[in-house]
């Protein structure tokens, strides 16, 4: 089932706030960052998991195995133990860890985002045609104030424009309905 990909970025950002947090933890030097941070990579992994997305599930379990590895004191890189110094290898492993998670969590709004930012032009350029060719007035943009008469307004469309049944054909391959009705409210809202 896909999910409002409103919704998804809305997530994406609220983990960027959390990990955010989680870096300031370790450039203080905190000694809460430790903990702070396996919980953040336990509730990024979580949320992963409601996903499905298995590749970035499979990601952070590597990351949390390496830094599990080094902190019983053992340095994976090297394959050997770890004699001395091991509370700065354990930085440089947990350094490391927030690369890769924010690497994570860049490529997933950014897919997300891309999804949006493209169904937007592609509803810019409809809607700038349909005012053009008298589809759509000052008065008709004014109306269309709420969610519920968007979309009684592009099924109508979708029902008696060929054109624009394969656009929403197309749009809905990467998104809900309700993610096509948002951007056009807010393509809406640039006109009034």
């Amino acid at each position: 089932m896909q999910e409002l990909v409103h919704h998804t970025i809305q997530k994406i950002q609220e983990l960027f706030q959390k990990f955010n947090k989680v870096q300031e933890l370790y450039l203080s030097k905190s000694f809460d960052f430790d903990g702070q941070f396996e919980a953040f990579l336990h509730e990024f992994l979580e949320y992963l998991k409601t996903k499905g997305n298995t590749t970035c599930e499979s990601e952070v379990l590597k990351v949390m195995n390496m830094i599990s590895t080094v902190k019983r004191g053992f340095n994976p890189v090297q394959m050997e133990k770890i004699t001395n110094a091991k509370r700065e290898l354990q930085w440089g492993f947990s350094f490391s860890a927030m690369e890769s998670i924010h690497g994570l969590l860049t490529e997933m709004y950014n897919k997300e985002q891309k999804k949006l930012d493209e169904a937007e032009e592609i509803l810019s350029g409809l809607i700038v045609s349909l005012y053009q060719n008298g589809f759509l007035d000052e008065d008709k943009v004014k109306d269309l104030n709420t969610i519920p008469k968007i979309e009684i307004f592009w099924n109508s469309l979708v029902n008696h424009n060929t054109q624009i049944l394969g656009i929403n054909k197309k749009l809905r391959l990467s998104m809900i309905s309700e993610d096509l009705f948002l951007l056009i409210e807010k393509i809406l809202l640039k006109l009034i």
